[in-house]
């Protein structure tokens, strides 16, 4: 089984590179994921990470989001790691993200549908450097606090359900497993795309800022999935 929403660590890796060569090692990692991700017991000691972690675990216990798992992603090298923690809310089967690297720092909420489609809303601007997998509905609001992504988020999963009568699942897998499944399938998704290797540039510096913004009703919009019609009036007998 596979799980798609996960993306965002994918994108992040994406964002490091622009060559068709790089592109190629970018694909290759996001192939091999699992081998690449790294338990943790304890946060890492960058004073610029602390403060944001800090609010952010703060926020995530006040709206019921229960902690989950923390891990290293090892992008090119060990010295080029992005440090990732997960939050669970079980009612809501929703998972909240915090990604720390390069300096920067994004969050993101996901909630699961069934192994096709899904619901993320982050503050990242990179969100769309690489062609979402067809499901993975992604809203990019960059420079969002947590509350009003929270907003957003709910917001684009009321839109998906109203359109497609789907509810969220409760995964059975661990979320490292879920996160690693997601990146292998998006690799496979972007390797399907005749001349991916070329496109890097065109995704990372025109595609990605035309999609920030775009929510999930503009996203069904445009994949032909409109709000349900009107109940037609009953017929006279």
């Amino acid at each position: 089984m596979t799980s798609l929403p996960f993306v965002l660590l994918g994108v992040l890796i994406g964002a490091w590179f622009l060559s068709s060569k790089i592109m190629r090692i970018t694909v290759g990692a996001l192939s091999s994921p699992r081998e690449r991700m790294t338990l943790r017991s304890h946060v890492p000691s960058d004073q610029d990470l602390r403060q944001p972690l800090r609010q952010t675990e703060d926020w995530a216990r006040e709206h019921g989001f229960e902690d989950d798992v923390m891990f290293d992603f090892e992008i090119a090298s060990k010295e080029n790691t992005l440090f990732c923690r997960t939050w669970k809310n079980a009612g809501e089967k929703t998972y909240l993200v915090f990604y720390y690297g390069m300096g920067k720092h994004f969050m993101e909420l996901v909630t699961i549908y069934d192994d096709k489609t899904g619901v993320t809303t982050t503050n990242a601007p990179d969100a769309h450097t690489l062609p979402a997998v067809p499901g993975a509905f992604i809203q990019s609001f960059p420079e969002t606090e947590l509350t009003s992504m929270l907003g957003l988020h709910l917001q684009g999963r009321t839109t998906l359900e109203r359109r497609t009568g789907l509810t969220p699942q409760e995964r059975q897998e661990s979320t490292m497993d879920l996160i690693a499944k997601a990146l292998k399938r998006q690799a496979t998704y972007v390797m399907s795309i005749p001349g991916w290797q070329w496109k890097g540039l065109w995704w990372i510096t025109v595609r990605k800022k035309k999609m920030v913004g775009k929510d999930v009703g503009w996203q069904l919009d445009q994949l032909g999935v409109y709000e349900p019609s009107a109940t037609p009036p009953e017929m006279l007998q």
